[in-house]
């Protein structure tokens, strides 16, 4: 059965804590996503540091994406190709409709969640 720990961005504090966290994960076999991203202070540096095995987008960056502006979707297509670049799962929250799942695969998200 896999497992995956979830934690919201607004609770990374430190980098040397969720290293750690990390690598009992990891011995565990525990995957970790990172809930939010995009919400409020999103923080890079730790998604650099201790990249996770799925990065949810908030909802607030996804909602409306099929109505959004070319320079909104480049940039949160921006973003996704950034994170597939950690070799990280991008998963889209809030997609309720087909034309927002239908976006947000032409924008290269793996997964979305309604």
């Amino acid at each position: 059965m896999r497992i995956v720990l979830e934690v919201h961005e607004a609770a990374i504090t430190s980098v040397h804590y969720l290293r750690e966290l990390g690598k009992l994960l990891n011995q565990l076999r525990i995957e970790l996503a990172y809930d939010d991203f995009g919400a409020g202070q999103a923080r890079l540096i730790e998604l650099f540091e201790v990249p996770p095995t799925y990065l949810k987008f908030d909802l607030g960056l996804v909602r409306g994406l099929e109505n959004a502006s070319a320079v909104h979707r480049a940039s949160v297509k921006a973003l996704v190709n950034m994170v597939h670049d950690l070799d990280v799962v991008a998963l889209a929250e809030g997609v309720e409709t087909r034309a927002q799942a239908d976006v947000c695969r032409e924008i290269g998200f793996d997964m979305a969640q309604g």
